[in-house]
């Protein structure tokens, strides 16, 4: 066996990208997480490369894995903070000040896949992720615990040459450029967005940045989405394009179902949904669950 902190500096890298992230998170030095994530690969004869920015490990690490499970149990057990990582916009939710017990990560990661990932390995605990992407209700290794439900809009800069139709149709969107993010980062939303015409802009985006995807939008005619929740980060810097969408959005708080009744999920979860009651105040379009 390890100690706690030994192996948390190997995860956190391949969790939250940098040293200095870690660092911060783990509260230790950056040398220190450098060094203890050498003595963890060393320890269980695994290597890691870093590839767009991302660490990943280069082989199967069975031992690795097994040590995981440990940890996560003492985390569990009150141990060290439960690790729990969310959708973009949850990130001021979520961090002012973060959930008793609970470390929050870097609120970044764009996609399913590492989201899963990492939950399945035991690196991370809980995850806010965003429906329809979410496992489904009778998934064996997941649980979901629905949070909110809201639509999605087709949004643009306010000067946007759409914005002086009177009435539009998803076929008078085609001669603009929108946003799309790397193939199955979020299969059902792609595949509803080109079912009518969008996602036919790519954005090589592994970590969330406002400048490169709806920042974009402010300079060019290129057209976005965003529910209620991600409008309010923009400041009103994007406006919504009267059509519906034939995608319901809405969050998802997911956890291995072996630890769902847990009671630091069930608090955490109201803790959410107290969230989700304060922003239908603010915005009626967004539907409480649970």
């Amino acid at each position: 066996m390890v100690d706690l902190e030994t192996l948390a500096a190997l995860d956190g890298l391949l969790w939250l990208r940098t040293g200095d992230a870690a660092a911060e998170k783990l509260s230790l030095s950056q040398p220190s997480i450098s060094r203890r994530a050498k003595q963890a690969q060393t320890i269980f004869e695994v290597s890691s490369k870093k590839c767009d920015g991302e660490w990943d490990l280069l082989s199967d690490a069975p031992l690795l894995n097994a040590e995981r499970r440990v940890h996560q149990l003492a985390r569990w057990k009150g141990l060290a903070p439960l690790r729990l990582e969310a959708a973009y916009w949850w990130q001021p939710l979520i961090t002012q000040p973060s959930p008793p017990g609970w470390m929050v990560g870097l609120c970044d990661i764009v996609g399913v896949p590492r989201n899963l990932e990492l939950l399945r390995l035991g690196i991370v605990d809980a995850w806010i992720g965003a429906k329809p992407d979410v496992p489904e209700n009778d998934d064996p290794e997941f649980c979901t615990l629905p949070l909110s439900a809201m639509p999605v809009h087709c949004v643009v800069a306010p000067n946007h040459p759409l914005l002086q139709h009177k009435q539009l149709s998803f076929n008078d969107l085609e001669g603009f450029p929108s946003l799309a993010l790397p193939r199955g980062a979020y299969p059902q939303v792609e595949a509803a967005l080109k079912a009518v015409g969008l996602w036919s802009s790519p954005v090589r985006m592994q970590r969330y940045d406002i400048n490169r995807w709806e920042g974009r939008n402010e300079a060019e005619l290129t057209i976005a989405y965003a529910t209620a929740m991600t409008l309010d980060l923009l400041g009103g810097s994007l406006v919504k394009l009267p059509l519906t969408l034939p995608l319901e959005s809405g969050d998802v708080l997911v956890c291995k179902r072996e630890f769902a009744e847990r009671p630091q999920v069930e608090l955490l979860t109201e803790r959410l949904r107290e969230h989700v009651q304060e922003l239908r105040q603010r915005w009626p379009e967004i539907t409480p669950c649970g």
